[in-house]
């Protein structure tokens, strides 16, 4: 069988959500990857720089990819959080195409936090997204302000946080089988979007 770089990073992610970091050994991922250890050498020279790639493949890079994209317009605080809104729904509708479950969600939770313990300078690389965040809400915020949309005497600062953090939370708290998981996921995010509009309500002009 003829591997490429690709597979082993999508086998290997769905090792490491599964299994662990801890769990998951190099005999573990030669025997889930159906690989010889030469082989998987030949790519990665060690379980830990494997385990960077695959963070960097199935965490960085999409999180780089939809900011890189937010960055491309000017946005009023308004039709950013449409924006925001029309963005997690397609997420949801992706993760539902891809069979998505509770279970897997949990697991990618899991596995970031594996990721703040063992990647080098996660913490620091995973502060740089939330202050690039912030400072697209920021940006959003200064726009409708000088278009008069909202009112000038706010907080951008603490709102930014506000509006960046703004989570219901409610699929975690509550039971959630894995059939129910998308649909609670979609009702979770409309409600994150009335709360949205509800803090916007309060500084429109």
């Amino acid at each position: 069988m003829k591997y490429s770089r690709e597979y082993i990073l999508r086998r290997a992610f769905d090792v490491f959500m599964n299994k662990g970091y801890d769990s998951a050994s190099i005999s573990v991922l030669q025997e889930e990857l159906q690989m010889s250890r030469g082989a998987l050498y030949h790519y990665f020279k060690n379980k830990e720089e494997l385990f960077n790639a695959v963070i960097d493949e199935y965490f960085f890079k999409i999180f780089d990819k939809l900011q890189h994209n937010m960055d491309k317009h000017t946005y009023s605080l308004e039709k950013f959080i449409e924006v925001m809104h029309r963005r997690q729904k397609i997420f949801v509708n992706a993760f539902t195409r891809a069979g998505v479950t509770h279970t897997i969600f949990l697991n990618y939770t899991a596995l970031v936090i594996q990721a703040g313990k063992h990647y080098p300078n996660f913490l620091e690389r995973f502060k740089i997204i939330n202050n690039r965040s912030l400072e697209s809400w920021k940006d959003a915020m200064r726009n409708s302000i000088k278009a008069g949309e909202i009112k000038d005497d706010i907080d951008i600062d603490i709102l930014a946080i506000l509006f960046n953090n703004t989570s219901v939370k409610e699929t975690s708290d509550r039971d959630c089988n894995d059939s129910s998981f998308a649909i609670n996921v979609m009702q979770d995010m409309n409600r994150r979007m009335e709360v949205m509009r509800y803090l916007y309500s309060l500084i429109k002009v």
